[in-house]
């Protein structure tokens, strides 16, 4: 939940949903047949290593708490302050082997994201990055967004949507959950080329008996993934990773991100989506 938002009575803290949690049962949350021995990377170490490149340690930060110093690779694989991984909540199979074409569509995606000024542009050309083979790739790449929402929402031991699970096991949409392409310039301002992710918000009904909405993100650089959920469904959506060049959504700040206010794109943006619309 977010650390930091205006003062409003109606805008809960983690411990107000506390009688929502699910207890853990030490069971993988994906498969629900393993125990749970791993912990999925919040970010990726590819991603990681890239930032090192030239030598230079990492730095980690979170709202309201200390910064934290990662070394090179030793860094990295010790985890001494588990900032790189989320808690261990799933099994070797499922973290490795079932989800690795998920983890090589995000490299290649990321690798060109952090190469690429995609912030001034319209949209993502997934036929560059994944060429042929793009449909599958692009519904890989949705697809590891969706594990590290999932392990978000253990973490904060919250029950994971059905939809999502179906997902990851191969359904090729989620009625209930909508995932866009996003640039949000206070995420632009202050991380820069840096990996980051959003709050976690959530939503209850009127009587605070079950979770009703999820909405997050996690980025790369600039472009990051929006999630959002709603218990009664979402009958009108736009899914990234049924296209070819989905749009980038632009949005000024987390709470827009929350809200689902999104800007207008800059004037090169704009111009590029109007020479590129469709012509009768």
């Amino acid at each position: 939940m977010p650390d930091q938002l205006p003062d409003d009575p109606t805008i809960l803290g983690p411990d107000d949903l506390v009688h929502l949690r699910v207890p853990a049962d030490g069971m993988c949350w994906w498969c629900r047949e393993r125990p749970a021995t791993t912990g999925e990377h919040k970010f990726k170490r590819t991603d990681l290593a890239r930032l090192m490149s030239d030598g230079e340690s990492l730095i980690w930060g979170e709202r309201g708490k200390n910064t934290r110093e990662i070394r090179g690779t030793s860094g990295m694989t010790r985890d001494r302050y588990g900032v790189i991984k989320f808690p261990k909540s799933l099994c070797e199979t499922c973290n490795n082997k079932r989800s690795k074409p998920f983890d090589t569509a995000y490299e290649t995606y990321s690798a060109h994201v952090s190469q690429t000024s995609l912030r001034i542009m319209p949209g993502v050309d997934f036929q560059e990055i994944f060429a042929g083979d793009w449909e599958e790739s692009t519904l890989n790449l949705a697809r590891y967004y969706a594990k590290h929402f999932g392990c978000r929402i253990v973490r904060a031991g919250l029950p994971v949507p059905a939809s999502l699970r179906a997902f990851l096991d191969g359904a090729n949409d989620m009625p209930d959950a909508h995932m866009a392409l996003i640039t949000t310039d206070a995420v632009h301002k202050r991380f820069g080329s840096g990996l980051s992710i959003s709050p976690d918000f959530a939503a209850t009904d009127r009587e605070m008996n079950r979770i009703t909405t999820w909405i997050m993100a996690a980025y790369v650089g600039s472009i990051g993934v929006r999630y959002e959920w709603h218990e009664e469904g979402i009958p009108y959506r736009s899914q990234f990773f049924h296209f070819p060049h989905p749009v980038i959504n632009c949005f000024k700040d987390e709470q827009a991100v929350f809200d689902g206010r999104t800007r207008r794109p800059g004037w090169f943006a704009s111009l590029l989506q109007w020479a590129n619309r469709p012509r009768r």
